[in-house]
């Protein structure tokens, strides 16, 4: 076999930021082997005739803090073609911002998430600034 997955005919989009364009895609010990009209063989062929081939997307700004407590897999992400995400969004925010709510949100945010208030030493408070 001269690859392990063949997909043909598919629209390739490459993140380059040229047109996208109608091609087979073949696939060797899990890398991108050759694009373009292949005449090979694979173990494995996926008709992608009207479908998308693209590498993953990054979620750049995803709010996944919550969701991963009740979908560790976070899977709306992989049914999206979202293979990367940068988390940490709500957790950056406890202690953005100045404004007279901001340590009465803080600790709306950490019950939220099941986070117990920071202490220090003896027990006491420690606030954050």
């Amino acid at each position: 076999m001269e690859y392990d997955l063949l997909v043909r005919c598919g629209r390739v989009v490459d993140g380059s930021g040229l047109p996208s364009f109608v091609a087979d895609v073949g696939v060797k010990d899990g890398k991108i082997a050759e694009i373009g009209r292949l005449k090979g063989n694979a173990a494995k062929t996926i008709d992608a005739d009207g479908l998308a081939v693209t590498a993953g997307f990054i979620d750049h700004h995803t709010h996944l803090d919550a969701q991963m407590l009740w979908d560790p897999y976070g899977t709306c992400e992989p049914q999206h073609g979202i293979t990367t995400v940068v988390d940490g969004q709500l957790r950056s925010l406890a202690g953005a911002g100045k404004n007279r709510h901001r340590g009465r949100d803080r600790e709306k945010l950490r019950a939220r998430r099941g986070d117990p208030a920071p202490r220090f030493g003896g027990g006491s408070q420690v606030e954050l600034a």
